[in-house]
């Protein structure tokens, strides 16, 4: 008998082919995420005096959280009366608050301070809610980053530092989804969905969230859910009354179809290529002489495509690394369809970014990821600050959208392939031997 070839199941050796190897400095990683905190922090702090003279979104929620401390919540939904309490602090002309009221009993401490030192400590409130972010993620996946490293992975983002300086309350909402991963992780389905619904001053992005969570059978999380959203409900009444909130149902339509798109982008400054979202997108790719018909198709289809794609993660995640994994896809899904978002709220897509990098972490080496080239450049575009200050400035944010969705395709890749690569190394199948002479 002449020499023999061993070799492997043709499953197994594809697997192998895929995982070419890679690895990455950590001082490289440090380095990049450092700098980019650099520059976060140093356009942050270049725009203080501009934040502190209001001219930003923080005087909304300062001035309408002084409308209900002096009792004239009724009219929080007047632009005139509304504009008149945002006088007192901003030049800036307002468009009618689009949040549910509840919110703004958060706020109404911050009205006995004077406006700066309202916008610090709120300032100091975000990055505090950011640290709790870091926490809870780094108790929540496991993986093989530290809280140092989640923290600073957290401050390198430029959507983060965004909503710093607009005075927005979107890292709030990113820490009720944290806390809503957190609880529902450790098996507390009704509690995580009362914290998800203590969201809804951004219904644009909790609701998909629901319909996913629905979609995909977690009943648990739905049950929790009603009596979170029935409680903000009773608490907003409470706080304008009914004939408020038939205003403010009034202001949400008027906001919330395509035909008053135009006149918000020239009364309100709202501007669809600021939106990191399919629907910027859309404004940028498709031409304008492009009937609207076709536009709310197209965007239909694309946002029912994301929700059930990621509807049917979620269905198939228990527990452990798939469950984190596909929470992440839903997060990250929910974002890019947003009908309504800014650039603050794609502040939610750190929690996708925290979970896969987690997981990357945790890896013996970047090879683990099937796409490992594309992994790292993916990764270098979403945090790269300068990608962010260009896009903005030239109003084409929507362009985000495609390597976001290059983003949670591959995590989905990834989580399937470390199946295949499990279940192959079960099987246990012992070489074949072929003769060669």
């Amino acid at each position: 008998m002449g020499r023999k070839k061993r070799v492997a199941p043709r499953g197994v050796a594809s697997i192998a082919r895929m995982r070419k190897p890679m690895q990455l400095d950590r001082r490289v990683v440090y380095g990049f995420m450092f700098l980019m905190l650099a520059m976060n922090a140093a356009v942050f702090f270049a725009a203080w005096k501009p934040m502190m003279a209001g001219k930003n979104d923080f005087p909304v929620f300062y001035s309408n959280a002084q409308m209900v401390r002096e009792g004239q919540a009724a009219q929080l939904y007047d632009f005139d009366a509304e504009n008149g309490f945002v006088h007192r602090v901003s030049d800036v002309r307002r468009a009618p608050n689009n949040h549910l009221p509840y919110e703004l009993l958060i706020f109404i401490p911050f009205t006995y301070l004077h406006f700066g030192a309202a916008h610090l400590l709120w300032t100091l409130a975000s990055l505090g809610m950011l640290v709790g972010v870091a926490v809870l993620l780094r108790s929540t996946v496991s993986s093989g980053s530290s809280f140092r490293d989640t923290l600073l992975t957290t401050l390198a983002f430029f959507p983060v530092w965004y909503c710093l300086l607009q005075g927005q309350d979107s890292i709030l909402l990113v820490f009720l989804f944290a806390l809503s991963f957190w609880l529902w992780k450790r098996g507390r389905d009704d509690a995580a969905g009362f914290a998800l619904a203590m969201g809804l001053f951004r219904p644009q992005l909790v609701l998909p969230f629901l319909l996913v969570a629905w979609l995909a059978g977690k009943w648990k999380l739905v049950r929790g859910f009603i009596p979170g959203a029935v409680f903000v409900l009773l608490v907003s009444i409470w706080v304008v009354g009914v004939d408020g909130m038939a205003e403010y149902t009034r202001i949400l339509m008027s906001q919330g179809t395509l035909g008053s798109a135009s006149a918000l982008s020239q009364q309100w400054q709202v501007r669809l290529g600021l939106m990191p979202t399919l629907r910027g997108l859309l404004s940028i790719v498709v031409p304008a002489s492009v009937p609207a018909s076709i536009r709310n198709f197209l965007l239909l289809c694309g946002t029912s495509a994301g929700l059930l794609w990621a509807a049917r993660a979620l269905r198939g995640a228990k527990e452990g690394a798939a469950f984190d994994m596909a929470f992440a896809i839903a997060a990250g899904a929910v974002a890019v369809v947003s009908f309504h978002s800014l650039p603050h709220d794609f502040s939610l897509m750190i929690l996708p970014l925290l979970i896969a990098g987690g997981a990357l972490a945790s890896a013996d080496r970047v090879a683990d990821c099937a796409n490992p080239y594309t992994c790292v450049t993916v990764g270098f575009l979403l945090f790269f600050s300068g990608l962010y200050f260009v896009l903005i400035y030239a109003e084409k944010m929507g362009l985000l959208v495609l390597p976001t969705v290059v983003l949670l395709w591959l995590i989905s890749d990834w989580e399937n392939s470390r199946l295949h690569a499990r279940a192959a190394g079960r099987l246990r199948v012992e070489p074949i031997s072929i003769p060669t002479s």
